[in-house]
């Protein structure tokens, strides 16, 4: 028997030669896509309360790409992960506030109302798409923010029906109104507010009535057990609250874990808490903003919009909040992107919930890809060195490189091309640079261990091989085959790159191999 590299020359191998060019050629002109663990940025979970089809799925995936662009935010991925989360990834230049605004984006649910007298006048599914424009405005040291927008014919059919006979009613307008929900506060809230409290109180609780949700006022003196009692005894399933009754807070959360409740604590700041009252005279007060409970403005409706006849202009408004005059332009364009970026989106068809943020710095992320690069080596030249001292013959060391190389390059410029290259990916490289010399491994002791018995008897021992690789390559895709559905995103990337790297090495090694017996052996 006769060695030689005449493999090197098979169509078989040039095949594969040109295929891992194309991919490099693929990984030049369209560039290599890093994840967050490498790049630096924020990546921000959002689960979906239920599982969902691939249709609902990227409905989802396109609200929420909507509603960013709409936002005016550039640089920001968002991608599903299984069937029950999406993650939204920030570019690494985000800062807190930017962060903030971002999370406020995503986790509204986009569900736009206007009610009259308890009944609902107006939804956003009415809403012309592409007219909704801001509408600011200021007046001295005032400053009011708007959002104008034009519905439908029947949406404005719908509202001339709802308004008619209602002259001089407070519309409330709302966006994300809560609902089934049971509302924490306390009177003291109340005292800069100059009007009757419990006058105030008694609108609160008008309002509160048009979700199914209820007001639990807590009683001076009184304690949080007492109070967590009334709330659990109202079973609802959502709770809001001022992020200042941290006691209750937490007896929520521990009933939450406790028994799996279903319950959802909604924290609020002070600031959303409090409603804005106005003092009408005569018609007594109006509550006409009050963000803890998604409620944005609540204009009178004018006596020309009560007599039947439809509109389809609209505008929702509000004063702006801040100190000073810098920050209450601040707040208006910020309210106005807010407002504008959902009511664009749209509802969301599930409802989510976002989970914590996390955030790596770029430094951080510049040393996990150097590192990543000097595993990648180390592992290869530790590879090369088992290599050499088992076999010692250049004829058996070669191809078993040229499999191992061809193979990582096509792997790495396929899933940094087409996938993202991140930790999980990398370590699925790892896991498949081992595989795949050991493929090799078995391939040459069958071929080399019986030498005196021709390129026949190679080849039957190559088929041997191979239906031992083959073998174990089912066995690892039926392993892996389910990790693919994972909702974990670490799991699918180690899965896939794993995966692949499998059956693209029994794919080369079989093709290699076979060059090499029939081109190696003479008869």
């Amino acid at each position: 028997m006769k060695f030689s590299l005449a493999w090197l020359k098979d169509k078989r191998v040039l095949f594969i030669m040109l295929l891992a060019a194309a991919m490099l050629l693929f990984l030049y002109f369209k560039g290599a896509h890093f994840g967050l663990e490498f790049t630096g940025g924020t990546r921000i979970p959002i689960t979906l309360e239920k599982p969902v089809s691939k249709t609902t799925m990227d409905e989802m995936v396109n609200t929420i790409k909507l509603r960013i662009s709409k936002f005016g935010l550039s640089q920001v991925s968002v991608r599903a992960v299984g069937d029950q989360q999406i993650y939204v990834e920030l570019p690494e230049s985000s800062d807190q506030a930017y962060i903030q605004q971002v999370k406020e984006i995503l986790g509204a649910e986009g569900k736009f109302e206007a009610i009259i007298d308890g009944n609902v006048a107006l939804t956003g599914e009415y809403i012309v798409s592409g007219s909704i424009r801001d509408m600011a405005s200021t007046s001295g040291s005032n400053v009011r923010w708007g959002v104008g927008f034009v519905v439908t014919q029947e949406g404005g059919k719908r509202f001339a029906n709802a308004a008619y006979g209602k002259a001089n009613y407070p519309v409330y307008l709302f966006l994300d109104k809560a609902e089934d929900s049971v509302v924490v506060f306390r009177e003291s809230y109340l005292e800069n507010i100059t009007a009757t409290h419990s006058d105030v109180l008694s609108k609160m609780k008008t309002i509160l009535s048009y979700g199914g949700n209820e007001l639990v006022i807590i009683e001076p003196g009184e304690s949080d057990q007492d109070v967590f009692s009334r709330i659990m005894q109202l079973n609802k399933t959502k709770v809001v609250i001022a992020e200042t009754e941290t006691g209750i807070i937490n007896l929520l959360k521990q009933e939450k874990q406790n028994r799996n409740s279903s319950i959802k604590v909604i924290s609020k700041p002070m600031s959303e808490m409090v409603p804005e009252v106005l003092d009408m005279g005569l018609e007594g007060i109006t509550i006409n903003q009050w963000s803890a409970i998604g409620l944005l403005s609540a204009p009178t409706l004018s006596p020309a919009l009560a007599t039947g006849q439809a509109s389809q202009q609209f505008s929702i408004e509000g004063n702006a909040k801040g100190d000073t005059y810098q920050e209450k332009q601040t707040y208006a364009v910020n309210e106005m992107k807010r407002i504008r970026s959902i009511l664009s989106g749209g509802a969301l068809p599930v409802g989510i919930e976002l989970g914590s943020s996390i955030t790596v710095p770029p430094s951080l992320g510049k040393e996990f890809l150097n590192y990543s690069i000097y595993g990648m080596i180390i592992a290869g030249v530790v590879v090369l060195l088992f290599v050499a001292l088992r076999y010692r013959h250049p004829e058996h060391i070669i191809p078993l490189v040229f499999v191992a190389s061809t193979q990582m390059i096509i792997l790495i410029s396929f899933m940094a091309t087409f996938g993202t290259l991140d930790l999980s990916t990398i370590a699925g490289l790892f896991g498949t640079l081992g595989t795949s010399v050991d493929y090799q491994i078995v391939i040459t002791d069958e071929i080399i261990g019986r030498q005196a018995g021709g390129r026949d008897e190679a080849k039957r021992r190559l088929e041997k091989a191979k239906y031992i690789i083959t073998r174990d390559v089912g066995v690892l895709t039926l392993i892996l085959l389910p990790l693919m559905f994972s909702n974990i995103v670490e799991i699918i990337g180690f899965a896939t790159a794993t995966l692949l790297g499998s059956l693209l090495g029994l794919m080369i090694t079989t093709l290699v191999y076979n060059a090499v017996i029939e081109k190696s052996y003479e008869e």
